[in-house]
């Protein structure tokens, strides 16, 4: 479909909608998806999964166009795109005009590593600040990916493997301490807020008010809220549900199927994998009690191929992006909502996290550094 047809009525013009042949057209088959899986945990008769790394139709589809317009990697007639409508988006979203290239922020931090060996140093910061908030009742559940009980199965179509992410959430801080994260795949992050609705609460009304999910991910994921707040739809049904979000700064999240390709020509198997953490020049892997390392290069190949589409180093759309700068001691906390500021304030306040001093110029430096 090359042109979108428009109709005049005595209302204004009614503009055609894309629908899921268009996203299957422009987004999947086109290497742009970044299995963040809102398009499948918005369709209203559960017309897709995942199959095989990849959303699909498992059922009839009604052509409404949701999955099209919660799509990170879409555009249409009134969404121009991320980097295209930045200053707009960011305006409308934290009140503030960027003036650094790692986008608008309220109050940079710096603490001390968290010992997690269950999580990457990003995540295990992430995962404090997380369970503080749910103590404090700033929110009700946690989305996320990882390795606990994953939600919502009937939308995976085939199994996951062994250290294949898969959607979780977690309602008290006591269980989201004991998952494992550590992702190395993407996860499909948007289940777990689906999975929050259809769990843990039997309907959705609008004179009720909805569990409230705090959603934390890869960058390119934390934009398909955005994308589902300023479309057409709005998606409220999940979009009204998330009332905070969470990124990391950006690392290779990898194909699975790829990852073991890579790791059958290297002589290893994937199943026998124990650990593994994320250097500098590479990934170290455990096997037993060896570690191997391979590198960054070597692994490319199975890099999940949205995520060389969409550049966002430092998770810009989110109201805290966490994460390590080359050079600089320390984990790196963005908090570019009020809502963010609050909460890493009065976790340190708490105790829950341990403050570093630093310089801020060295910081602003590094994150820079990170966008070349």
């Amino acid at each position: 479909m090359s042109e979108l047809k428009t109709w005049p009525t005595q209302y204004g013009p009614i503009v055609q909608r894309k629908i899921y042949a268009n996203l299957f057209s422009e987004v999947i088959r086109a290497g742009k998806c970044v299995l963040c899986a809102a398009c499948i945990a918005v369709c209203p008769v559960n017309a897709m999964a995942i199959m095989a790394e990849t959303p699909r139709l498992s059922g009839i589809c009604i052509k409404c166009g949701y999955c099209y317009y919660a799509c990170p990697s879409t555009t249409d007639e009134s969404f121009s795109g991320f980097e295209e409508e930045r200053d707009r988006i960011e305006e409308k979203i934290f009140g503030l005009k960027r003036e650094e290239v790692f986008g608008v922020y309220r109050k940079i931090f710096v603490v001390n590593p968290v010992d997690d060996p269950e999580a990457n140093p990003d995540e295990a910061v992430i995962r404090m600040l997380m369970a503080f908030g749910l103590e404090r009742r700033y929110f009700d559940v946690v989305g996320f990916a990882g390795y606990g009980e994953p939600v919502t199965k009937y939308m995976l179509l085939t199994p996951l493997g062994k250290w294949e992410a898969s959607a979780v959430i977690a309602s008290s801080p006591e269980e989201l301490k004991n998952i494992r994260l550590k992702t190395l795949t993407p996860g499909m992050t948007y289940n777990s807020v689906r999975g929050a609705l259809e769990e843990l609460v039997s309907g959705f009304f609008y004179g009720v008010d909805p569990v409230r999910v705090a959603l934390f991910g890869p960058p390119q994921h934390i934009r398909s809220v955005w994308r589902m707040r300023f479309s057409w739809s709005e998606h409220r049904k999940l979009s009204r549900t998330i009332v905070f979000t969470a990124s990391y700064f950006h690392r290779p999240l990898y194909s699975y199927t790829e990852l073991r390709k890579i790791f059958a020509a290297e002589g290893l198997n994937i199943d026998a994998l124990e650990d593994w953490k994320f250097e500098d020049d590479g990934v170290s892997f455990k096997f037993g009690e060896e570690w191997k390392k391979l590198s960054y290069e070597k692994l490319e190949p199975a890099i999940y191929k949205g995520f060389t589409v969409i550049k966002d180093p430092t998770g810009e759309y989110a109201d805290i992006s966490v994460g390590k700068v080359k050079g600089l001691e320390g984990i790196v906390i963005i908090a570019r909502s009020e809502e963010g500021v609050k909460l890493v304030e009065e976790a340190l306040e708490a105790g829950v996290l341990e403050a570093k001093e630093f310089n801020l110029d060295d910081v602003l430096n590094g994150l820079r550094s990170l966008y070349g």
